[in-house]
């Protein structure tokens, strides 16, 4: 695998604190974009704390799957689901604890590192049944729950990876299931993030430049836009073949 390091003059510690200070002022509406269509949105709220961040976030798709070769039927079939997240990460962007709910099937699944961050457990309770805890090992201690369709996780790493890069470059990302037993496995993704050259685009009509990165991951990778500031504008997520754009927000060339 291959770990890219974080070094450019824009990836500074008053770029992530200004960014800090814009979330929390701001909204943080998205659409998400799949082949040209309005598939779903999203929106989150941080709050800055000495010790962290507390983040909510909301998101919804709508999504077409299209028959696979294995499968034994020839119809598409409808994907759906709303979610809502409520987490708390430390200054680091280490995920501290929280959970995410499904609308869709009343499913709510918490998730919480045990002492020395070696394990965290996944719960799920739906209907008023409990699932069960089930562990789930971690690699390294530390590590943030990045759900798919949820930009709020992107700006965490962002944020944090400005402020308190790792020393080996290397970041985490829990990627939780949205099923119920086999259903729900929920995987390991190991990122980097690499500076590109600078971008530009319009927010609500205006011209902004905007900083670029690549971030990198085992099956693909995906192109984020901030702000000078840091703040998330757009997200192209390679393996999931969809971008999530902040309302009123154009990249030039699209």
């Amino acid at each position: 695998m291959n770990f890219l390091t974080l070094r450019s003059a824009a990836l500074s510690l008053a770029l992530a604190s200004s960014a800090a200070a814009a979330l929390a002022a701001d909204p943080n509406s998205f659409v998400l974009v799949k082949d040209g269509k309005n598939v779903g949105k999203a929106s989150y709220s941080i709050d800055t704390a000495k010790d962290g961040y507390h983040i909510k976030s909301r998101y919804e798709y709508h999504l077409t799957v299209a028959p696979s070769a294995t499968s034994t039927t020839s119809f598409s079939t409808i994907n759906e689901a709303q979610f809502s997240n409520d987490y708390k990460v430390d200054l680091n962007g280490n995920y501290i604890s929280g959970y995410t709910q499904n609308a869709t099937n009343q499913m709510i699944t918490s998730f919480q590192p045990n002492k020395t961050r070696d394990i965290v457990t996944v719960n799920q309770i739906q209907g008023g049944m409990s699932g069960g805890g089930k562990p789930l090992p971690l690699p390294r201690p530390d590590f943030l729950v990045a759900p798919d369709y949820d930009p709020s996780a992107l700006q965490i790493l962002l944020t944090t990876s400005l402020a308190h890069p790792h020393a080996d470059s290397k970041y985490t990302f829990v990627v939780p299931g949205t099923g119920m037993g086999p259903k729900a496995a929920n995987t390991i993704v190991y990122v980097s993030v690499q500076a590109q050259p600078d971008a530009n685009g319009t927010l609500d009509g205006k011209p902004i430049t905007l900083k670029h990165f690549q971030m990198n991951y085992a099956k693909g990778k995906a192109d984020l836009f901030t702000d000078a500031d840091g703040k998330l504008m757009q997200a192209d997520m390679g393996t999931l073949a969809t971008s999530y754009i902040r309302v009123k927000f154009v990249l030039a060339g699209q």
